[in-house]
């Protein structure tokens, strides 16, 4: 737990803010047939998710939210990602709208266009009207293909509210669909929370009092102290320096830009991101009609830090336990504030995590061949290069100009390759060559081997293939391997079950509490919250309605789909 007492900086931020003046055609299934829930369903539902968040890392003994939704809530234990690309953009995406990322246009974070041999990023856009307020660049979900829960809400209920807060721009903007009310989230060059013009012209007022000099930063404390957890040493091997490896990361040291990293990488972004999501329901108020309302918040600084120290590093440890607390308080203002009985909470995560690659060879659990569990990156990138340059583009040319890798995506340049009269097949061939000869890569499926496939892996990388945003390769390596340019820390994105085990869970209104066995799917989650509201949904998603009402007195029932 870090030493600092989260309700303080909640009011601390929250009495200023308190103290303020006060329809898209598509294919359509009927909503469920949990009747009962009907016009007495929730009057605001909460969706949260928190970025990178294995479910093997919660316990029912935990004293906050956590801990609460999985004693009463009803727990699907079986529940994981239904697609290979386990990133950031993507896992937010299949929780909003009920389709694997394929088809909402999600190939992963970042994509490259083959069109203009331009990187995008999953939420960029740099039409004037999306510019970020107070800020460089442009964001929107015009790059998400489709509709998602809150615009089927405000389709059919036009005066519902539906807001999206988080500490990320891309899970902020994905989470909050086409048509929010507001999509707020934090900007660590201006160390300020922001939106863009596709959204509102200006800030609302409690946001900028919310940023301000009485703001959320103006709790936070110089350094991030915390214990030494329970897994393992706080100084560990493998583990970043970025930030330091042990209890006293800076929080407010160095040059502007750094110090809004530093609270990007701890904690406190979390407790932040809470506190502006129960600012927007008390100055919009969700839930005090009968129309009910939608609140997206995705809590970004457990995969922040995950990535830095590992998901059982004392970092990580002392994360979670902030998250548990910040969930439980924030649970506990919508009981006195809405009633326990007129809200939905969902929770959820976008992705897991491999563990730090030291921390398996220290456990003998590591499966990778290669024997540091690492790719050393910056060797690999120049053999790499070197080879396309003195095959494909010398003498004038850069190997840029012929391949981009994003992630573990690698796209061919087709109007480079058509320019130059090169010869497809054999360049794809050659890099497949070169992929599949590093230790730690088991394959380099190219996009015909995925359409193709018959296997598990198969499917679930034809579920995150975006034809004209996805690479020509997409690179699978072993399991529990992992590829960071700083050869520390750890990350995500493979189709094993370490990143793609997540909870999901759901407690209050219509709920009926229980540990249900059986497939469970992020992409169950949106068609079964439109059930419980007795909404109208698209009738081609890949996701099912889960029943939220079967009753059971065993420990484990077998998930039943609507």
């Amino acid at each position: 737990m870090i030493r600092y007492h989260s309700s303080r900086f909640v009011r601390h931020a929250l009495v200023m803010l308190l103290a303020l003046p006060s329809l898209l055609a598509f294919s359509l299934a009927s909503a469920a047939t949990e009747a009962e829930v009907g016009s007495t369903g929730p009057r605001l539902v909460v969706v949260v998710a928190v970025d990178q968040l294995r479910k093997d890392r919660l316990t029912t003994t935990m004293p906050g939210g956590l801990g609460r939704l999985l004693r009463s809530g009803r727990n699907f234990v079986d529940s994981s990602l239904d697609h290979g690309v386990t990133n950031t953009c993507p896992g937010h995406s299949v929780i909003v709208t009920g389709v694997q990322p394929g088809r909402a246009g999600i190939a992963g974070n970042d994509f490259v266009d083959n069109q203009s041999w331009q990187s995008r990023y999953c939420v960029d856009d740099d039409n004037p009207d999306a510019r970020v307020l107070n800020g460089e660049g442009g964001r929107s979900p015009r790059l998400l293909k489709v509709d998602t829960l809150g615009d089927w809400l405000k389709a059919e209920q036009p005066k519902a509210r539906v807001f999206s807060v988080s500490g990320k721009d891309r899970a902020a903007v994905v989470m909050g669909g086409q048509h929010p009310d507001g999509v707020f989230w934090y900007n660590a060059k201006a160390r300020q929370f922001t939106s863009s013009a596709y959204y509102q012209a200006a800030l609302p007022d409690y946001v900028k009092v919310f940023n301000g000099p009485e703001g959320f930063l103006s709790g936070v404390p110089a350094t991030w102290e915390h214990s030494a957890g329970h897994f393992r040493a706080d100084d560990y091997p493998g583990e970043s320096t970025k930030y330091q490896r042990t209890s006293g990361h800076p929080l407010n040291s160095g040059e502007l830009d750094d110090r809004g990293g530093q609270f990007y990488y701890s904690p406190f972004l979390d407790v932040a991101t809470m506190a502006l999501a129960r600012t927007v329901v008390a100055r919009e108020q969700l839930g005090q009609d009968a129309v009910p309302d939608l609140l997206t918040i995705s809590l970004s600084a457990n995969d922040n830090v995950g990535h830095l120290y590992g998901p059982f590093s004392a970092e990580a440890e002392a994360t979670l336990a902030q998250v548990d607390q910040s969930l439980g308080e924030f649970m506990d203002y919508l009981d006195s504030s809405i009633g326990e009985d007129n809200y939905l909470f969902v929770l959820t995560a976008d992705h897991g995590v491999a563990d730090l690659p030291e921390w398996q060879l220290e456990n003998k659990t590591a499966r990778c061949p290669s024997p540091s569990g690492r790719l050393d990156l910056y060797p690999f990138m120049a053999r790499l290069y070197g080879s396309v340059y003195w095959r494909e583009t010398f003498p004038f040319d850069l190997p840029t100009d012929l391949i981009k890798i994003l992630g573990n995506q690698v796209y061919i340049n087709p109007a480079y390759v058509a320019a130059h009269q090169l010869d497809f097949s054999q360049i794809e061939a050659d890099l497949k060559d070169h992929f599949e000869s590093v230790d730690i890569i088991k394959q380099a499926w190219t996009q015909a081997e995925i359409v193709a496939g018959t296997t598990e892996e198969a499917r679930l990388l034809r579920n995150s293939l975006v034809p004209g945003r996805s690479g020509d390769l997409m690179l699978q390596v072993y399991p529990d391997c992992v590829i960071r340019a700083d050869n520390t820390g750890t990350t995500h994105g493979s189709l094993y079950d370490y990143d793609r085990a997540i909870p999901m869970l759901f407690y209050g209104a219509g709920v009926v509490p229980g540990n249900i066995a059986g497939a469970a799917r992020s992409v169950d989650i949106a068609p079964t919250v439109a059930a419980s509201l007795g909404l109208k949904f698209p009738a081609d998603l890949d996701g099912k309605p889960l029943s939220l009402l079967t009753q059971t007195t065993d420990s484990v029932i077998k998930a039943d789909h609507e």
